[in-house]
């Protein structure tokens, strides 16, 4: 039981950092006039997904898997509790290195669009 309750501990300050990082300001990069040509490409109508429904995605399929794995297979209550510990780290620690990525990489400052746009 000790075991659990530290596995659960770690995954919960994973998802502290997690939503920490989430709402702090990236570096934000400056784009220097020799490397606006790097940048100048077409413009292209991206696909948006927003936030909120790319979490639920994020949070519900592997949930939703294990649900349905538990009924076909008839699975124990052991192997349920290691297959959410399993997905509560893995999309804990995704979050955490995707935060400190963008973070460290940065984005680009608002002088970017206006140069691009001369």
């Amino acid at each position: 039981m000790r075991e659990l309750a530290i596995e659960i501990g770690v995954r919960a300050l994973l998802f502290g950092v997690f939503v920490f990082t989430e709402f702090l300001d990236p570096f934000q990069r400056v784009i220097q006039p020799e490397e606006i040509w790097l940048y100048k490409n077409p413009l292209v109508q991206s696909d948006n997904i927003p936030t909120r429904l790319m979490f639920a995605i994020s949070f519900l399929t592997p949930l939703a898997v294990i649900c349905v794995v538990k009924i076909i297979r008839r699975t124990d209550k052991t192997e349920i509790k290691e297959a959410f510990l399993a997905v509560s780290l893995a999309l804990a620690l995704n979050g955490v290195c995707t935060n400190t990525i963008k973070l460290i990489v940065g984005r680009w400052g608002d002088e970017f669009g206006d140069a691009l746009h001369r």
